[in-house]
This record gives structure tokens, C-alpha cells and sequence, in this order.
């Protein structure tokens, strides 16, 4: 199942402009980078079964690529994010190096760990680090 990237971020960019950013430590390009992975981990499970469980991934990060956005930054977004998907989509370890079946593992597990490390860090949780 192949999501939109612009219907992943017809979300998000309506709410564009909120004045107060919700997690001012996690960057614009992190929470793209996890929306793109989100989206990823859905289509590759081909059981179907944990799209229901990543709905509230795809609002959470959609919400802080919206917050984040400056609007001369939404021209990109939707181009940012393509790359990112296209990245999770076939993974290398070098630029046009192929990962093998162990790095892709090695590279989606860091990822996702990532995206949530950061979020919680960021809102001063367990793995806050200031």
C-alpha cells in the first residue's frame, strides 16, 4: 500500500503557521525524515497490520513538520520528504551502494529508535541529554 507523499502532507500543511512549536529541540528535517519512515514501515508490511497502529505516528509527525514549516519552507516539503521516502524505500549504506538485508534492518531500527529518542528528548524526557 503506497501513500501519497501529498496526501501524507495534506495533513500537516493546513495547520501550518501554529506560533508555538510543541518540541523546539527536534529539527524540521528529523520529523520529515520520520514521516517518511512511518510511511515506509506501512507499505512494506504487506500483512496490513500495522497501519491502524502508525495512524497517530502519521498525525504526530504531519503536526510537527506543520509547526516547524516557515511558509517559505512548505514549497520544499513536499520534495524533502519524496527523497526521504525514496531513502527508506531502498536503503544504501554509501550513496548508490545497495545496503545489504542486515544494514537495511540496521538502518530502519535506528531510525525509527530515532525518531522516538529524539521526540522524547526533546519534550525532556528519559533520554534528555541538556
Amino acid at each position: 500500500m503506497r501513500l501519497p507523499a501529498a496526501l501524507v502532507l495534506a495533513t500537516a500543511l493546513p495547520v501550518q503557521a501554529q506560533t508555538v512549536d510543541p518540541l523546539p529541540g527536534f529539527t524540521l528535517d528529523a520529523a520529515i525524515s520520520c514521516l517518511a519512515y512511518t510511511v515506509s514501515e506501512i507499505e512494506s508490511d504487506r500483512e496490513g497490520k500495522i497501519a491502524a497502529s502508525r495512524a497517530d505516528w502519521l498525525v504526530f509527525f504531519s503536526t510537527l513538520i506543520a509547526a516547524k514549516s516557515l511558509p517559505e519552507e512548505t514549497k520544499t516539503i513536499g520534495d524533502r520528504f519524496a527523497e526521504e521516502l525514496l531513502f527508506f524505500r531502498a536503503p544504501s549504506y554509501e550513496e548508490g551502494v545497495p545496503a545489504t538485508p542486515e544494514e537495511v534492518d540496521e538502518i530502519l531500527t535506528g531510525t525509527g529508535k530515532m525518531c522516538w529518542y529524539e521526540a522524547l528528548a526533546a519534550e525532556g524526557g528519559p533520554y534528555f541529554e541538556g
